[in-house]
């Protein structure tokens, strides 16, 4: 877990974390530099599974590269200083680890919620390698916080990218993509905060649309096959409607019957303080929760949120 002034959200997050039913680990907890109280919360903690080790403020992507090559253990299960993991989220993942080998980075589905504990979606990423690497072609389909990994594979490879700033870890994945195998736990093992204020709302996303432009077009030119490029315009439309520029979106719009992109072609005429709104609410994820049982989530959002 990285820490960097989030006094306001730390004490819930690591009591998750002390809570899990798997209780064999190391909580390692980087404060990166905060100015705020986040330490004196964590040092009140009498755990000795708890190692602390404060850092000068680095970003991100440098506080996660110091906390692997300080971990003593072999998988490495990231929490953010602002989610909240459920008491099995560690057995479940390890108990799926034990069963499959041969899996390098292991996600899981997540509920997002906005305070105080409102339900927003869930995100439900396909299972599977193939899936989910087809899926990284627009998207990010591991949620960072409740992702378990393979350390030594990460950091052959230099771990995270300290220069690339926010979408460090699609940066990584996206990197690893051809290196390390994949798969999800079809099970929300984890409940994310959406804040407004998050490094990933406020962000830019220009490195990561050129990572995603490049590989779609490097793509489209091994294939060299005409009959992919109703394909590759499609995948450029959405890269550019998301991570782009929407005027530039319009380019690769052609006439469809897919209600959705041609949804999104019209907002691409929104003025730009609109279509950001938009574009970061998520519309497709809470569409698709519209019959998520939410009284079952609200009931074990407020059960983490007040754990003793």
């Amino acid at each position: 877990m990285t820490v960097f002034n989030d006094s306001r959200y730390i004490r819930q997050s690591v009591k998750c974390i002390l809570n899990q039913t798997f209780g064999d680990f190391e909580f390692l907890i980087i404060d990166d530099g905060s100015t705020d109280e986040s330490a004196e919360i964590i040092k009140s903690f009498n755990d000795k599974r708890i190692v602390f080790k404060r850092i000068k403020h680095s970003g991100l992507a440098a506080a996660l590269n110091f906390g692997m090559k300080n971990a003593k253990g072999d998988w490495i299960a990231r929490a953010d200083a602002d989610d909240l993991s459920v008491n099995r989220r560690l057995q479940a993942q390890n108990d799926y680890l034990l069963k499959h080998p041969q899996t390098d980075v292991l996600g899981s589905h997540s509920v997002y919620f906005a305070d105080p504990g409102k339900i927003l979606f869930q995100l439900n990423p396909p299972a599977g390698d193939k899936k989910l690497k087809e899926f990284m072609d627009l998207h990010n389909p591991i949620n960072h916080s409740s992702v378990i990994f393979r350390k030594e594979s990460i950091l052959k490879e230099g771990g995270y990218d300290e220069k690339f700033g926010v979408y460090e870890d699609f940066e990584l994945w996206l990197r690893m993509k051809n290196k390390l195998s994949f798969n999800i736990i079809p099970e929300s093992l984890v409940y994310t905060r959406l804040r407004m204020d998050s490094m990933s709302s406020t962000g830019s996303r220009s490195k990561i649309y050129d990572i995603l432009v490049n590989n779609i077009r490097g793509r489209s030119a091994a294939l060299g096959n005409n009959s992919v490029d109703k394909t590759i315009t499609e995948k450029l439309f959405w890269i550019e409607y998301f991570y782009g520029d929407k005027s530039r979106a319009r380019n690769y719009y052609s006439s469809t019957k897919d209600f959705r992109q041609t949804l999104a072609f019209y907002n691409t005429y929104l003025p730009e303080k609109y279509f950001n709104k938009i574009t970061g609410m998520r519309l497709r994820q809470r569409i698709e929760s519209f019959k998520m049982n939410r009284k079952d989530f609200k009931k074990e959002l407020n059960f983490l949120q007040n754990l003793k």
